[in-house]
């Protein structure tokens, strides 16, 4: 059982439970002074188990400790399937795309619908066709700038020095060619 507190900030008790999710099914509590709704989505969502606020009398909190455990899968997580490349890894089962710093680059669900698309693609030209298929469930229209809009959404989230991880292949679509490890341009 692992016990977390926010004493340096809800930030900083996040990161530390991502990573231990990222390799464990040990159960996780946290502990925070500010326990709010939007805090306890926020940290429910990222794999904790219970937040439970400090000022909760000692009888409660022993007993919320025990039905964690009395829930708990203990375990290591076999190892989430994930594309890396160049430091950047996309993890489907969690669709996440993660930075080589090993922040998250928050994505629509049409974002990285996109991103896995051309990931799975790479090195292959995907049409707008394709896309509007495989992210929006649809064959593409002509007067539709849609994909289009998408793909330029998505090139601003991953940043300027990864403007031509995304290549527009003229007459073709879209192909990934790759993120760059310093920001040049990608072969």
């Amino acid at each position: 059982m692992v016990v977390l507190g926010d004493g340096g900030g809800m930030g900083n008790a996040l990161q530390v439970l991502r990573r231990i999710r990222e390799v464990s099914l040990v159960p996780c509590v946290l502990l925070s002074g500010k326990a709010d709704d939007v805090s306890e989505i926020v940290v429910l969502e990222a794999g904790a188990d219970d937040l439970i606020d400090r000022a909760v009398p000692l009888r409660a909190l022993l007993a919320r400790i025990r039905a964690v455990l009395r829930r708990a899968e203990w375990g290591v997580v076999e190892a989430v399937p994930a594309v890396a490349v160049n430091g950047w890894r996309l993890v489907p089962l969690r669709r996440q795309l993660l930075r080589p710093d090993g922040s998250e680059c928050l994505l629509t669900t049409a974002e990285f619908d996109l991103m896995r698309l051309l990931v799975d693609a790479q090195g292959r030209a995907l049409t707008r066709d394709d896309i509007a298929l495989g992210v929006f469930r649809r064959p593409f229209r002509a007067e539709d700038r849609t994909v289009d809009n998408l793909v330029l959404r998505l090139r601003r989230k991953l940043g300027p020095k990864q403007q031509y991880s995304i290549k527009t292949v003229r007459g073709a679509g879209y192909m990934f060619a790759g993120f760059s490890e310093s920001g040049r341009r990608v072969a």
